[in-house]
């Protein structure tokens, strides 16, 4: 990106495209689990863990590795290398794509049994052809984020979640209404992602016809090999995708683990999968959002940081990722906060009682790590340190999995939560160590953590007193209606809050909100006039 403001642009479309998708998918888990019940969500959830960690196995580092090296190419204003690589990217993504589709297709069986419930088989099944389709959507997410041009990117993941829970909540609607089980409700639901992929196909081809960056690019004087481009694709790409693996991966250690540890400390097999169910399609489902924003991020800085890399421009790769760090934690902290806060109306309102409340409560602090985590590896990556958010995800995984060794068997999916959030912090703090290490920049503690932490803490000082009021007079069990109004007031009464505290804290600037897209100038100029901002000279 050629700017502080198109970077910031590139951000926040798809921060805000995640918003969308995360807000639409939050719509579904809902209705959805009011439709199968808990048991349901069991069984849909073990099978879209499996098929994510195939997913992220075989495409996932693709179009960031694909952005980089586009992105790098026409740094160097070579055109026909970057034509070159998406055709290569495309081929081979379609190689790995079929072979995922045949693991998961032919071993549902084997996946079912292993998450503790050959009930998924179906589920399973289901999901495996979105694996045809998806390798095509991503070598051309790809290809547009090294132009750094967000908006296909963002388009079609909007378009992706909008046909992938009609078709979740439609086909789970007309199954049960015709009598099929929760195994085959859960299985029709889990085909909404074959049918959101092949919607955001359309749409990314549609970008392609009309709007093709490329259509009018010169031609450069040499051609890299076939050979060689594959080596840099999968070299780039490996690490990438294992990174990406970090939710799925946790995710999978919980559908390996949990069910079965709780069966063993005495549970049936309907209680445990149900248990599993509210850690699955309850907590882990709320986490997602903040951690999704920053994935949002981390998309638009890596082939940010790779140009400024490439060019050996490091002020500008300082400035890029100080942005990054810093808009990863401003959005985090006071998710995190917020979900803790109003875990109880929170659960109430979406899923009609509070038996997950405890486990949201422990699993809302995960979302500051995981969040972290996310920018902190695209920023290591782009940079060159490709290997090493590896190291740090496997040390996690393994710390996840002890965790939910030990604490599983004494308090149930809370010690599964537990393990989360002491797996995220720790794959965090390595990933901010190793920037430090590798790329010789310091932790600005104050800049980074303090100020959004100290807006973090007024606004939840707020937030609490005026939940704990209306908790008094208005308790929320039972009262669904009641406790989505409540969680609407306070987030509104929490933004504005936290927004204040961030201008006086002077952890935003004028300039920053100039950054942003369309209306940054008109909130700059209200924020002057009400004396929350200086005016910069």
């Amino acid at each position: 990106m050629s700017s502080g403001h198109s970077f910031v642009r590139g951000a926040m479309l798809l921060a805000g495209a995640a918003i969308l998708t995360k807000l639409l998918g939050s719509v579904y888990t809902i209705v959805l689990q009011n439709i199968i019940g808990d048991h349901g969500m069991g069984l849909f959830q073990m099978a879209y863990p499996i098929y994510a960690t195939l997913l992220a196995m075989a495409t996932a580092g693709f179009p960031v590795a694909i952005s980089k090296l586009v992105s790098e190419r026409l740094a160097l204003s070579d055109n026909r290398g970057v034509t070159q690589i998406f055709h290569v990217a495309l081929l081979l993504l379609s190689v790995l794509g079929a072979a995922s589709f045949a693991i998961l297709f032919f071993g549902a069986r084997f996946w079912a049994e292993i998450a503790g419930d050959p009930a998924a088989t179906w589920a399973i099944r289901a999901i495996s052809p979105a694996l045809l389709i998806v390798p095509v959507l991503s070598a051309l997410r790809g290809y547009f984020q090294g132009y750094q041009w967000m908006e296909p990117t963002a388009s079609s993941q909007v378009m992706e979640q909008f046909v992938r829970v009609a078709t979740i909540l439609g086909l789970a609607v007309w199954l049960v209404s015709q009598g099929y089980g929760k195994e085959i409700a859960a299985a029709g639901a889990a085909f909404g992602a074959v049918t959101g992929a092949l919607s955001g196909l359309i749409l990314l081809l549609f970008y392609w016809r009309r709007r093709h960056p490329d259509r009018n690019a010169g031609e450069a004087a040499h051609q890299v090999k076939t050979s060689t481009l594959v080596r840099q694709l999968i070299y780039y790409a490996f690490p990438i995708s294992l990174g990406a693996l970090v939710v799925p991966l946790m995710n999978n250690i919980d559908v390996v683990t949990v069910v079965n540890l709780l069966k063993h400390t005495g549970d049936a097999q309907g209680a445990a999968t149900t248990e599993f169910g509210l850690l699955s399609g309850r907590a882990s489902k709320l986490m997602m959002l903040p951690t999704t924003l920053a994935a949002g991020i981390g998309i638009a800085v890596m082939p940010a940081v790779s140009e400024a890399f490439t060019l050996g421009y490091r002020r500008l790769m300082n400035e890029r990722i100080d942005m990054a760090v810093r808009l990863t934690v401003m959005l985090a902290l006071p998710a995190a906060a917020g979900l803790a806060l109003l875990a109880g109306p929170v659960d109430v309102a979406l899923f009609k009682d509070t038996a997950g409340a405890d486990t949201i409560r422990i699993m809302a602090y995960a979302t500051v790590f995981a969040s972290l985590q996310t920018t902190l590896a695209a920023v290591l990556q782009g940079s060159g340190s490709v290997y090493l958010p590896v190291y740090n995800l496997l040390i996690a995984c393994v710390v996840k999995a002890i965790g939910n060794i030990m604490l599983v068997p004494a308090y149930g999916i809370r010690g599964a939560a537990t393990a989360t959030v002491i797996s995220y912090g720790v794959a965090a703090a390595l990933n901010l160590s190793g920037m430090n290490r590798r790329i010789e920049t310091k932790t600005l503690w104050l800049r980074w953590f303090g100020k959004p932490l100290l807006a973090t803490l007024i606004m939840s000082g707020f937030v609490y007193a005026l939940l704990r009021q209306w908790s008094t007079w208005h308790p929320f069990v039972g009262h669904r209606l009641e406790a989505g109004l409540a969680c609407l007031v306070l987030i509104l009464i929490g933004i504005i809050i936290y927004g204040a505290a961030l201008l006086a804290s002077s952890a935003v600037v004028e300039r920053e909100l100039r950054q942003v897209p369309r209306v940054g100038d008109g909130i700059a100029n209200l924020c002057i006039k009400l004396g929350l901002v200086k005016r910069e000279v």
